[in-house]
């Protein structure tokens, strides 16, 4: 399905046509929703597992295709500053189907897509954006981000950050210097020996891509999982 990038107020272009994958659970609902938000390197090969765990759960999801429709194969050496106009637009187009509870929506992101869920927890951009009513995420939830582009910045709804102590690309020293400056409800896991990526079985015992080292940890992405049935169920 397609739907279209939230627009900034007072933006001269249009928005631009998204494509995501939508799931939902059996039912008419009103369901909790949850946006999706990928890496660097795009959809991950787990995309549609990943769908499942959430619709069994009782969750409508929406993985966002950041690149699709802009021609892009990944965006791992620049700044993606769309993504905050394409989350926004997912929650739009969430919020608007009538099997979707509008106020139970939230974000979820990876590496990438968990700087961009970091910042909409910040909510620093939601007055420059187009959005019906009082439209607005509940919660956010990070995998691997990059914390450190979050300096100063103060976290306004629950925010769950997962991240391995292995990792060299995104450093779990970061998101704990940022947790610490937090008095909001932050909750940060960190987990032992697990690298970048460690949720993602494609990347298997370990693979080096773009410079960066992924590796797959089933510990703890089965405890990362967890943890996100745990803070999804609380806050949704």
């Amino acid at each position: 399905m397609t739907f279209a990038a939230a627009s900034r107020i007072g933006a001269a272009n249009a928005a631009t046509a998204l494509r995501g994958y939508l799931a939902k659970p059996a039912g008419e609902g009103p369901f909790p929703a949850v946006v999706l938000l990928h890496t660097c390197l795009g959809l991950p090969a787990n995309r549609r597992a990943i769908e499942s765990e959430l619709t069994g759960s009782g969750y409508v999801a929406l993985f966002v295709d950041d690149f699709a429709t802009r021609g892009l194969k990944e965006t791992c050496a620049v700044e993606f500053p769309q993504g905050v106009t394409d989350a926004y637009g997912a929650l739009a187009f969430l919020a608007a189907e009538p099997f979707v509870d509008p106020a139970r929506i939230a974000v979820v992101g990876y590496s990438q897509g968990a700087d961009t869920a970091l910042t909409l927890a910040s909510a620093r951009f939601a007055a420059t954006y187009t959005l019906q009513g009082r439209l607005a995420f509940k919660a956010a939830a990070a995998f691997y981000p990059p914390c450190a582009n979050q300096g100063g910045a103060t976290m306004r709804i629950p925010t769950l950050i997962l991240v391995g102590e292995a990792d060299d690309v995104t450093p779990a020293a970061d998101c704990e210097a940022l947790a610490r400056t937090q008095t909001g409800a932050v909750a940060l896991h960190v987990y032992p020996r697990a690298g970048h990526g460690f949720d993602n079985p494609e990347f298997g015992a370990g693979r080096l891509v773009l410079g960066m080292r992924l590796a797959y940890d089933h510990g703890a992405a089965d405890k990362a999982r967890a943890e996100l049935r745990r803070f999804l169920k609380a806050n949704l």
